[in-house]
């Protein structure tokens, strides 16, 4: 539970055993450590730090002002950010200490009073009951990263995926996928690649001609060669007196060798090709394995493919070829048995889509770790949107297309394909389609090359003002809520998007309770607000041919 409120003000301070001094510029407590170590700070609130001298780090955060009356102490604040950061101390010797950081959304208590019962921090006047309601916030908020990241792999799970990497290139490459989602999506949508490149090599294994030098006795000699003779003059120490009949004593004053340098050819399997082949082998039963881990009760049907796969790996790991070959020490990319070869050709493209950098699913796995809410949020929209769009548009196919650097090329190449030529396409950057500025909404829907709509994920909410958006809402003045719109200024974004991009439909994606459209053709609004009619939702937007209604709106998506 939270121990104590860091306060400026507060002469308890000094017991927390903290090498600085941390509080809000407002008068309440808005600091909170934790018995973990953990300080607890709200986005949108400007905090006082006193390090005695040290310098003052929060990665990512720029905004870190000194003061100019005191050079020791700094200010700073979280902008639209909610979840994980570190505040880095460095002493003038460059020693560092890192304290973890969660910050959370002062609006995460507003809209927790509904829904979850939370008390509003802000009636809080009491410190230690403060205490327990940021507590209350952080176990919700651990509750919501869970379950966003659960709902992205369950629906991600269903999805056929592909990457594709570039041949005559060589790409950006990591020494482990990003993480195990990525491998995940890999494994099981290549399944079939994979065991028919590992059978064709060992159908058609590359072997290589060893010949090694052995002393042997004359007799066990297959092959005399011009080293042999040699090594009879240049060895006297093998030469020991013969017997009579011994025709090559005749030559050498009575003696004959008792040892002769002769050469052993065989084929050995333990090639470079083949060590990298033993490699790869290895590392996909690693992942296989982690995969299985992870995702074994959450993803239990789809995960099936996986485990099969490593069943089926396992058994060509057994094979006792493998034994013969050593370990990948050098990657031999200048190989041309690797390069076109059968079986080995279709392997070193394996892994290099299985190792390239994916940035989709490097943020992704970033936004995991940190419990980035909003990037997360974005990364769940988008598989939200992929499946409801999937039962209007149907077939939905995850693709991501190299560039021959290993990026994304500004997310233009990741999309879900569906029928009919729609697409779905993840932060594609729009240069020709704007006769202005290049713009990227967050999802892009495209069918062949004309944009129908595009939809922005925005982790926040306004808390309806009563005052202003009463005579929209009669019954809010009566029976005011804490219902929540999206915020003005992204439907006004939305405007540039549908003018810049001549879309028929741009849509803000947030998780507020109401969904409202603004239809342009008929001069009406469709959805919650008093005035409109009837419901809005997503598949009256679109059918599989066409897009349905030309206008702005905004769509509750709540996890």
């Amino acid at each position: 539970m939270v121990i104590a409120c860091i306060e400026k003000k507060n002469e308890e301070e000094r017991n927390l055993n903290l090498p600085f001094r941390l509080g809000s510029v407002e008068d309440r407590c808005w600091a909170f450590l934790r018995e973990s170590g953990e300080i607890v700070l709200f986005e949108w609130k400007t905090y006082e730090i006193d390090a005695n001298g040290a310098k003052v780090i929060i990665p990512g955060l720029e905004n870190i002002q000194r003061s100019s009356i005191n050079k020791n102490t700094f200010t700073f604040t979280f902008k639209n950010y909610i979840g994980k950061s570190r505040l880095i101390i460095e002493d003038s010797h460059g020693k560092r200490r890192e304290f973890p950081l969660i910050v959370l959304s002062e609006k995460f208590g507003k809209i927790a009073l509904e829904y979850w019962g939370v008390i509003d921090l802000n009636k809080i006047e009491d410190i230690k009951e403060r205490e327990k309601a940021v507590e209350k916030l952080i176990e919700r908020f651990n509750i919501l990263c869970q379950t966003l990241t659960d709902d992205i792999t369950r629906i991600s799970s269903q999805l056929n995926f592909s990457i594709k990497s570039p041949t005559a290139f060589t790409v950006e490459e990591s020494d482990e996928p990003m993480n195990e989602l990525f491998a995940y999506h890999y494994l099981r949508s290549n399944k079939e690649r994979i065991i028919e490149a590992f059978e064709t090599v060992l159908r058609k294994i590359k072997r290589k001609l060893v010949v090694e030098e052995e002393w042997l006795r004359p007799d066990e000699v297959d092959e005399t060669t011009p080293e042999t003779l040699l090594s009879i003059v240049q060895h006297p120490e093998y030469l020991a007196p013969a017997g009579e009949g011994v025709l090559i004593a005749e030559y050498l004053n009575g003696y004959g060798p008792t040892k002769v340098l002769s050469f052993q050819k065989y084929e050995s399997f333990d090639t470079p090709e083949n060590r990298f082949a033993k490699y790869f082998l290895g590392l996909l039963v690693e992942w296989g394995e982690r995969v299985v881990r992870t995702f074994g009760s959450k993803v239990e049907a789809e995960i099936n493919s996986v485990k099969e796969l490593l069943e089926e790996l396992d058994f060509i790991k057994s094979d006792g070829i493998w034994e013969d070959v050593g370990e990948m020490t050098l990657f031999p990319y200048t190989s041309q048995t690797l390069l076109k070869g059968d079986g080995y050709r279709d392997l070193l493209k394996l892994y290099r889509e299985f190792t390239v950098y994916v940035p989709f699913f490097g943020e992704l796995q970033k936004a995991i770790e940190n419990k980035d809410i909003a990037k997360l949020y974005e990364y769940w929209c988008f598989f939200k949107l992929v499946e409801e769009l999937g039962e209007i548009l149907e077939n939905p196919e995850f693709h991501i297309t190299l560039t021959p650097e290993g990026s994304l090329s500004q997310g233009i190449n990741a999309y879900v394909k569906f029928k009919g030529g729609w697409k779905l396409y993840y932060n594609r950057e729009f240069h020709s389609k704007s006769y202005s500025v290049p713009v990227r909404p967050d999802f892009s829907l495209v069918k062949g090359e004309e944009i129908i709509g595009v939809f922005d994920a925005k982790f926040k909410v306004d808390i309806v003002p009563y005052s202003e958006f009463a005579d929209k809402d009669k019954e809010m003045e009566t029976r005011p809520t804490l219902e929540t719109w999206a915020k003005l200024e992204d439907i006004y974004k939305m405007h540039t998007y549908r003018d810049a991009l001549n879309a028929e439909f741009a849509i803000v994606l947030y998780p507020g309770d109401r969904s409202v459209f603004f239809d342009k053709i008929n001069k009406k609004c469709i959805g919650d607000l008093k005035e409109c009619e009837g419901k809005f939702e997503l598949n009256m937007l679109l059918d599989k041919e066409k897009a349905k209604l030309e206008g702005i709106g905004y769509l509750s998506l709540k996890p």
